[in-house]
């Protein structure tokens, strides 16, 4: 690679979305994983085309070319651009996409030369689509089984609205806005017109369904009183007890189509990688 189109490339990693792993993914496992997106999901040469965006097959990078990019700490990644093929997505989807590969496969993210990893927001949680809002009256005593009861409103509720504390469920109501909390762990429920890929093949003609985020609860000094994966298995599990009431579809945060609480913790495909790796090893032995 000549100078220039060394530059070039690596402008392109810096600006992104990139995702950076730390070892090389199997293409057949990142197809298997990239379809929990976008079921159509599907090799395009090298690349996999998922929903209109370009991930693109894996290039290593070395020490070098690392420190082009500001990384010092690590000597050897696997990079894989995530390109919009036409129109850039106004909806964040191909920075969402590349966050979520880098936090199934214990990797970064890369975008306007910003790294991050997705593993340590304490905010990220499921997501429940629902056909239509679920009944008050039936969304209570649901609540009530799986969240430890709330004591009193904190400031937070008393921000967003006129909230009421009913046996140990916080609840805000108002027209496109339902709001429920525990002790720890706030329910939110709002009509939605985006429907990801992975939730429109299982409800393709919905023009509009019920997103419910499941988080853990932000105190009004920006304290997050639920954190890490007993968290996610905790939320994971409200978020499937209203799709098994109410019937809908899980995502996490990116849009990754999600079956048990489980799928929700990091590095989740890691295993599954190595195995793969280990069989085509194998085959290739034999």
């Amino acid at each position: 690679m000549s100078w220039f189109s060394d530059r070039l490339f690596i402008g392109r990693l810096r600006t992104g979305p990139t995702v950076l792993l730390p070892a090389e993914a199997s293409p057949s496992v990142l197809l298997e994983m990239l379809r929990l997106v976008d079921p159509g999901a599907h090799f395009d040469g090298d690349d996999i085309m998922v929903a209109g965006v370009r991930v693109t097959a894996g290039v290593e990078l070395a020490e070098p070319q690392l420190h082009k990019l500001s990384i010092q700490d690590e000597k050897q990644l696997w990079a894989h651009r995530v390109v919009a093929d036409g129109p850039l997505p106004v909806n964040g989807f191909d920075e969402g996409l590349a966050e979520g590969i880098a936090y199934r496969l214990g990797g970064w993210s890369m975008t306007r030369g910003l790294m991050s990893d997705p593993a340590e927001d304490d905010s990220r949680g499921p997501i429940a689509y629902l056909g239509e809002m679920p009944p008050h009256e039936e969304m209570l005593p649901l609540l009530r089984r799986h969240l430890r009861p709330a004591d009193s409103i904190k400031q937070s509720w008393q921000q967003a609205g006129p909230a009421e504390l009913d046996d140990g469920i916080v609840h805000l109501l108002q027209e496109d806005l339902h709001m429920y909390g525990g002790a720890d762990i706030l329910v939110s429920a709002v009509h939605e017109y985006e429907i990801p890929p992975a939730v429109h093949a299982v409800m393709p003609y919905a023009k509009q369904l019920v997103k419910v985020d499941v988080r853990p609860f932000e105190d009004a000094d920006g304290t997050i009183l639920l954190s890490g994966d007993e968290a996610m298995l905790e939320i994971g599990a409200v978020a499937f007890a209203i799709v098994d009431a109410f019937r809908g579809q899980v995502t996490d945060i990116w849009g990754f189509q999600v079956s048990e609480p489980e799928d929700l913790l990091p590095c989740g495909y890691l295993d599954t990688t190595e195995a793969t790796e280990a069989t085509e090893a194998a085959a290739l032995d034999s």
